[in-house]
C-alpha cells in the first residue's frame, strides 16, 4: 500500500508539472509559423520535392471540370474573342507566335511531304484541269512577271548578294587572267618554235 501511495504521489507530481492542456495556436499564429517554415531552405526543398511528386502533379492536372469550364468561359467568351482578335492584330505578337511555331510547322511539312497519301492528294489537287488552268494563268500573268522581276532585282541589289557577286566576278577575273596568261605563254612558245 505504501508503494501505491508513493506511485500515486509521483503521478500527481508529474501531471502537475505538465502544466495542463495548452491552447491550440490561433489562425494568425499558425499562418506565421507556416510562412516562416516555407521560407527556410528546408521548406523550399520540401516544396520542390512535393512539386516533382507524380501523385501531387496529378492533382494539378488541368483536366478537372472546374478548370476546363473556366478556361472555356474566359477564352471562348465574347471578351476572349475580342482579346484574341486585337492581340493577333499586333505585328510583334504575330511574329513571335510565328517564330515559336516555325520548327513545329517545318516538322509537320516534312512529315507530310514524306507521306505517300499526302503526295497523292497534292498531285490529285494540282492535277485537276481547272487548277492547272489557274496555275497557267498565274504563271503567265503580268503581275507574276513583275513580281519575279522585282524579286530578282531585290536579290541582285541585296548587300549580301552584292558581296557574293563581287566575289564571283573576282574569281572569274582571276580565272580569265590566268587563262589569258597561259594563252600568251603558249603563243610565245609557238612563235619561238616557228622562228
Amino acid at each position: 500500500m505504501k508503494k501505491f501511495a508513493v506511485l500515486f504521489l509521483f503521478l500527481l507530481f508529474l501531471t502537475g508539472c505538465s502544466g495542463g492542456h495548452q491552447a491550440a495556436p490561433s489562425y494568425d499564429e499558425m499562418k506565421k509559423m507556416m510562412t516562416d517554415a516555407i521560407q527556410t531552405e528546408d521548406g523550399k526543398k520540401a516544396l520542390r520535392k512535393l512539386m516533382t511528386d507524380p501523385e501531387f502533379r496529378e492533382l494539378l492536372v488541368l483536366e478537372q471540370p472546374e478548370v476546363k469550364q473556366s478556361i472555356e468561359n474566359v477564352l471562348l467568351s465574347k471578351e476572349g474573342e475580342l482579346f484574341w482578335k486585337t492581340t493577333f492584330e499586333d505585328p510583334k505578337f504575330t511574329e513571335s507566335i510565328a517564330k515559336s511555331m516555325k520548327k513545329q510547322q517545318a516538322d509537320i511539312m516534312k512529315d507530310l511531304m514524306g507521306d505517300a497519301s499526302f503526295q497523292k492528294e497534292m498531285e490529285k489537287f494540282f492535277g485537276q484541269p481547272d487548277m492547272m488552268k489557274q496555275m497557267e494563268n498565274i504563271v503567265n500573268s503580268a503581275t507574276l512577271k513583275k513580281e519575279m522581276e522585282k524579286a530578282i532585282e531585290d536579290t541582285i541589289n541585296s548587300p549580301l548578294m552584292q558581296a557574293k557577286w563581287q566575289e564571283l566576278i573576282m574569281k572569274a577575273g582571276k580565272g580569265a587572267g590566268e587563262e589569258s596568261a597561259k594563252g600568251d605563254a603558249k603563243e610565245e612558245k609557238t612563235d619561238e618554235e616557228g622562228k
